[in-house]
Protein backbone atom coordinates (compact mmCIF):
# COMPACT_ATOMS: atom_id res chain seq x y z
CA UNK A 1 0.00 0.00 0.00
CA UNK A 2 2.94 2.51 1.33
CA UNK A 3 4.44 1.58 -2.34
CA UNK A 4 1.35 2.31 -4.30
CA UNK A 5 1.35 5.60 -2.37
CA UNK A 6 4.57 6.69 -3.01
CA UNK A 7 4.41 5.38 -6.90
CA UNK A 8 1.12 7.95 -6.52
CA UNK A 9 2.62 10.89 -5.47
CA UNK A 10 5.93 10.08 -7.66
CA UNK A 11 3.51 10.39 -10.94
CA UNK A 12 1.69 13.11 -9.70
CA UNK A 13 4.63 15.18 -9.54
CA UNK A 14 5.87 13.90 -12.68
CA UNK A 15 2.81 15.18 -14.71
CA UNK A 16 3.09 18.08 -13.13
CA UNK A 17 6.57 19.02 -13.61
CA UNK A 18 5.73 18.01 -17.41
CA UNK A 19 2.95 20.02 -17.84
CA UNK A 20 3.52 23.13 -15.83
CA UNK A 21 7.52 23.90 -16.21
CA UNK A 22 8.25 22.83 -19.55
CA UNK A 23 10.72 25.99 -20.15
CA UNK A 24 11.33 26.34 -16.72
CA UNK A 25 15.17 25.17 -16.14
CA UNK A 26 15.28 26.15 -11.87
CA UNK A 27 12.43 23.82 -10.85
CA UNK A 28 13.62 20.86 -12.73
CA UNK A 29 17.67 21.57 -11.04
CA UNK A 30 19.38 18.70 -10.00
CA UNK A 31 22.93 18.76 -8.37
CA UNK A 32 24.81 15.92 -9.03
CA UNK A 33 28.03 14.90 -7.87
CA UNK A 34 28.96 11.79 -9.14
CA UNK A 35 26.87 8.69 -11.43
CA UNK A 36 23.40 8.54 -11.15
CA UNK A 37 22.06 6.17 -8.59
CA UNK A 38 20.39 2.63 -9.11
CA UNK A 39 17.99 2.53 -6.55
CA UNK A 40 15.10 4.87 -5.76
CA UNK A 41 15.88 7.97 -3.57
CA UNK A 42 14.04 9.42 -0.57
CA UNK A 43 10.90 11.64 -1.18
CA UNK A 44 9.19 14.16 0.65
CA UNK A 45 9.50 17.84 1.48
CA UNK A 46 12.71 20.08 2.46
CA UNK A 47 11.38 21.45 5.79
CA UNK A 48 14.10 22.55 7.48
CA UNK A 49 17.76 23.50 6.48
CA UNK A 50 21.11 24.13 7.94
CA UNK A 51 24.25 25.45 6.43
CA UNK A 52 24.25 23.09 3.57
CA UNK A 53 22.13 20.27 5.13
CA UNK A 54 18.61 19.95 4.84
CA UNK A 55 15.77 18.03 6.12
CA UNK A 56 13.64 15.92 4.53
CA UNK A 57 10.36 14.11 5.68
CA UNK A 58 7.86 11.72 3.57
CA UNK A 59 4.62 12.87 3.95
CA UNK A 60 3.75 8.98 3.35
CA UNK A 61 3.39 7.65 6.70
CA UNK A 62 4.30 4.15 8.11
CA UNK A 63 1.58 2.51 9.99
CA UNK A 64 3.66 1.15 13.27
CA UNK A 65 0.50 0.40 15.54
CA UNK A 66 -0.53 -2.54 17.11
CA UNK A 67 -3.71 -4.72 17.64
CA UNK A 68 -5.74 -1.90 15.16
CA UNK A 69 -4.25 1.32 16.70
CA UNK A 70 -2.72 3.42 14.56
CA UNK A 71 1.15 4.76 15.25
CA UNK A 72 2.49 6.69 12.50
CA UNK A 73 5.58 6.77 11.63
CA UNK A 74 6.97 9.95 8.93
CA UNK A 75 10.32 8.92 7.09
CA UNK A 76 12.53 11.83 7.87
CA UNK A 77 16.26 12.34 6.85
CA UNK A 78 18.57 15.19 7.42
CA UNK A 79 20.67 15.48 3.92
CA UNK A 80 24.32 17.04 4.24
CA UNK A 81 25.87 18.11 0.96
CA UNK A 82 22.66 19.95 0.01
CA UNK A 83 23.04 23.88 -0.50
CA UNK A 84 20.69 23.99 -3.27
CA UNK A 85 16.87 23.05 -2.23
CA UNK A 86 14.45 25.65 -0.60
CA UNK A 87 12.76 25.08 1.96
CA UNK A 88 9.23 23.68 0.78
CA UNK A 89 10.51 22.22 -2.23
CA UNK A 90 9.48 18.50 -2.67
CA UNK A 91 13.02 16.60 -3.49
CA UNK A 92 13.84 13.04 -4.03
CA UNK A 93 17.27 12.30 -2.81
CA UNK A 94 19.95 9.69 -3.54
CA UNK A 95 22.59 9.41 -1.54
CA UNK A 96 26.23 8.43 -1.50
CA UNK A 97 26.31 4.80 0.01
CA UNK A 98 28.06 5.71 2.91
CA UNK A 99 26.06 4.32 6.12
CA UNK A 100 23.71 6.41 7.50
CA UNK A 101 23.11 7.03 11.47
CA UNK A 102 19.43 6.18 12.54
CA UNK A 103 18.58 8.13 15.30
CA UNK A 104 15.37 9.75 14.57
CA UNK A 105 15.42 11.98 12.27
CA UNK A 106 18.25 9.84 10.33
CA UNK A 107 21.28 11.38 8.70
CA UNK A 108 22.92 11.02 5.60
CA UNK A 109 25.34 12.28 2.51
CA UNK A 110 23.05 13.55 -0.07
CA UNK A 111 24.74 12.50 -3.58
CA UNK A 112 22.41 13.72 -5.97
CA UNK A 113 18.97 15.69 -5.78
CA UNK A 114 16.20 16.52 -8.31
CA UNK A 115 13.64 18.81 -7.38
CA UNK A 116 10.16 19.22 -8.55
CA UNK A 117 8.27 22.09 -10.02
CA UNK A 118 6.08 23.65 -7.72
CA UNK A 119 2.11 23.45 -8.76
CA UNK A 120 0.58 27.36 -8.93
CA UNK A 121 -3.13 26.37 -9.39
CA UNK A 122 -5.07 28.91 -11.63
CA UNK A 123 -5.52 32.57 -10.49
CA UNK A 124 -3.51 31.58 -7.81
CA UNK A 125 -0.44 34.20 -6.81
CA UNK A 126 1.38 31.69 -4.83
CA UNK A 127 2.87 27.96 -5.91
CA UNK A 128 2.01 25.91 -3.23
CA UNK A 129 6.24 25.80 -2.17
CA UNK A 130 5.06 29.59 -1.63
CA UNK A 131 2.58 28.39 0.47
CA UNK A 132 3.98 26.13 1.92
CA UNK A 133 6.84 27.85 2.73
CA UNK A 134 4.53 30.28 4.57
CA UNK A 135 2.60 27.80 6.85
CA UNK A 136 5.90 26.26 7.93
CA UNK A 137 7.04 30.09 8.90
CA UNK A 138 3.89 31.08 10.71
CA UNK A 139 4.34 31.19 14.08
CA UNK A 140 1.79 27.23 14.31
CA UNK A 141 3.87 26.08 11.47
CA UNK A 142 7.06 26.55 13.95
CA UNK A 143 5.67 24.66 16.36
CA UNK A 144 5.89 21.36 14.64
CA UNK A 145 9.50 20.05 15.84
CA UNK A 146 10.10 17.74 12.34
CA UNK A 147 7.21 19.00 10.45
CA UNK A 148 4.99 16.53 8.01
CA UNK A 149 3.27 18.54 5.23
CA UNK A 150 -0.06 16.38 4.60
CA UNK A 151 -2.10 18.79 2.76
CA UNK A 152 -2.70 21.32 0.68
CA UNK A 153 -5.34 22.98 -0.50
CA UNK A 154 -5.96 26.50 -2.17
CA UNK A 155 -9.56 27.52 -1.99
CA UNK A 156 -9.96 29.92 -5.36
CA UNK A 157 -13.08 31.91 -3.85
CA UNK A 158 -11.53 32.86 -0.76
CA UNK A 159 -8.12 33.67 -1.86
CA UNK A 160 -6.72 31.49 0.71
CA UNK A 161 -4.43 28.07 1.03
CA UNK A 162 -4.70 25.42 3.24
CA UNK A 163 -2.02 23.92 4.80
CA UNK A 164 -2.25 20.74 7.21
CA UNK A 165 1.21 20.36 8.80
CA UNK A 166 1.69 17.10 11.55
CA UNK A 167 4.34 17.27 14.04
CA UNK A 168 6.20 13.98 13.21
CA UNK A 169 7.83 13.79 16.77
CA UNK A 170 4.22 14.53 18.28
CA UNK A 171 3.35 11.44 20.88
CA UNK A 172 -0.35 12.47 20.39
CA UNK A 173 -2.90 10.91 19.36
CA UNK A 174 -3.20 12.85 16.06
CA UNK A 175 0.51 13.93 16.40
CA UNK A 176 -0.70 17.44 16.80
CA UNK A 177 -2.70 17.90 13.42
CA UNK A 178 -2.38 21.85 12.38
CA UNK A 179 -4.37 23.69 9.91
CA UNK A 180 -2.99 26.85 8.94
CA UNK A 181 -4.34 29.06 6.59
CA UNK A 182 -2.30 31.25 3.97
CA UNK A 183 -3.55 34.66 2.31
CA UNK A 184 -2.82 34.03 -1.62
CA UNK A 185 -1.12 37.83 -2.10
CA UNK A 186 1.38 38.40 -5.04
CA UNK A 187 4.56 38.03 -4.07
CA UNK A 188 7.16 41.17 -3.76
CA UNK A 189 10.47 40.65 -5.33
Amino acid sequence: MINLRRILILLSILIVCLTGCSGHIECSSVQAQAKAPSEDGFTGYVVDRKDDSVLVVDPAYQDHGLDGEESRYYPAKWFSNAPDPQIASYVEVWTDGRPENEPYPGQARADKIAVSCPNTPDGAHLSEADAIRGGLYSPDGAKARVPVIEDVQFDHDAGTWTIRIRDAMSTTENQDEIDIKVEDVEREE
